[in-house]
């Protein structure tokens, strides 16, 4: 099940060979090179836990990248390295060259990131209703 798994992620399962990292990224991204003179602006990392804001981070990131961000490759090639812990766990688990937009990787991220409002007050859970065909399972609608 395990060496399943990695093939779909084109790991390379051999009998003497360790799994190796491919990117989501195709290989004209990531070998797209920064422009003279401009350095990795340095931004706060995101990583993923209920309290932080992906819409936050991407915002913050876009300000952060400024004249970089008219290079639509290069936002791509470095999002990646404002993201750690469980948020670049995510990011390394993404099927390989399956990202080549800006608008696909920020959808993807929301997608897995983004929560809306999961506060539940106690009214909230004292006027639930559950229907007949749930278990007490019906609690995971919040």
């Amino acid at each position: 099940m395990i060496e399943q798994a990695l093939n779909r992620h084109d790991f390379e399962t051999g009998n003497a060979q360790l799994p190796y990292f491919v990117s989501a990224f195709p290989n004209y991204i990531l070998q797209f090179e920064l422009p003279m003179g401009y350095k990795v602006p340095k931004i706060l990392k995101f990583m993923g836990v209920l309290e932080e804001s992906p819409v936050e981070h991407v915002a913050n990131f876009q300000i952060e990248y400024g004249d970089l961000a008219i290079y639509k490759f290069l936002k791509l090639k470095y999002f990646p390295s404002s993201l750690t812990k469980n948020a670049f766990t995510w990011f390394i688990t993404l099927l390989p060259n399956s990202i080549y937009t800006w608008t696909q990787l920020e959808k993807v991220f929301h997608e897995h990131f983004f929560r809306g409002d999961t506060k539940v007050s106690l009214i909230d859970l004292k006027t639930a209703k559950h229907f007949n065909s749930e278990t007490i399972d019906f609690l995971n609608r919040f």
